[in-house]
């Protein structure tokens, strides 16, 4: 009976073996083609957080078959982890957002925004389950927490991986953050904190990409709920206390819990 397999030396062979040998660059390759790709093809951000999924799933699929897309999943829907870190997911980053807006509005002298512009009390909730339904922080954890973080070297801190997925992170978003260049900066940088303060969670709650997921919602919610407040000029103070806070919160995190990251 003839093998289902691919011959030892067939054309895709050696190409599949390489990729299985190194899934992360497969990973981070694919991620950033298919997200960049539609970026520019439909001119816009509207399909932008497909690419870290569709990675994710098909350098599983490459490197350990389906046994790798049990994982994955497992990953993404690991939420029996104690409740202080399912509480930490949704309360820090609104903390970090409300803080935020404060600052902006100090710094930047401008009149605390009206309570009216911020819509009803619950309009928050709506915007989380809407962030929720659309799936983009589903689609990017899978891949960045579910898929990457637990295949980055063992043998490194915690930290240093985290920031190495920072810098990863942020260059993923460059053709998002170059199309408003006066924000490109503290944009950047804040990814890159952004990204410490939710590895602190992940880490801290087993490793739940389920967590990043939740932080990342809500943090998205904060964002999108104070942005518009703030034009102009105000519009780049806000995006750089954005980043001094992210990256205040982030120092405070490694000070406290060292390079692994886990809280003591």
């Amino acid at each position: 009976m003839e093998s289902q397999h691919a011959p030892t030396g067939s054309p895709t062979a050696a190409p599949l073996a390489l990729l299985r040998r190194h899934p992360l660059i497969t990973f981070f390759t694919l991620a950033y083609a298919i997200s960049w790709a539609t970026f520019y093809l439909l001119d816009g951000p509207v399909i932008f957080t497909i690419g870290p999924f569709v990675a994710a799933i098909l350098t599983a699929l490459i490197a350990d078959g389906m046994g790798g897309l049990r994982d994955v999943a497992r990953r993404i829907l690991r939420w029996r982890v104690k409740r202080i870190w399912i509480a930490a997911a949704f309360v820090v980053p609104v903390a970090i957002g409300l803080a935020v807006a404060a600052l902006t509005t100090v710094v930047g002298g401008a009149t605390m925004p009206m309570l009216e512009r911020l819509g009803p009390w619950y309009s928050p909730l709506l915007l989380f389950a809407m962030l929720l339904f659309t799936a983009d922080t589903l689609f990017e954890e899978t891949g960045w927490r579910a898929f990457a973080m637990p295949r980055f070297p063992a043998d490194r801190s915690p930290l240093v991986n985290t920031l190495v997925l920072g810098v990863l992170l942020a260059g993923w978003h460059l053709p998002v953050a170059l199309s408003e260049p006066g924000v490109l900066g503290p944009y950047l940088v804040a990814t890159i904190a952004s990204a410490v303060v939710t590895n602190w969670i992940y880490y801290s709650g087993r490793e739940s990409a389920f967590l990043a997921w939740m932080y990342h919602t809500a943090a998205n919610t904060a964002g999108q709920s104070f942005m518009p407040l703030f034009g102009g000029e105000s519009r780049v103070t806000y995006f750089w206390v954005l980043a001094a806070v992210n990256v205040g919160v982030a120092a405070a995190i490694v000070l406290v819990n060292g390079r692994e990251l886990r809280a003591r």
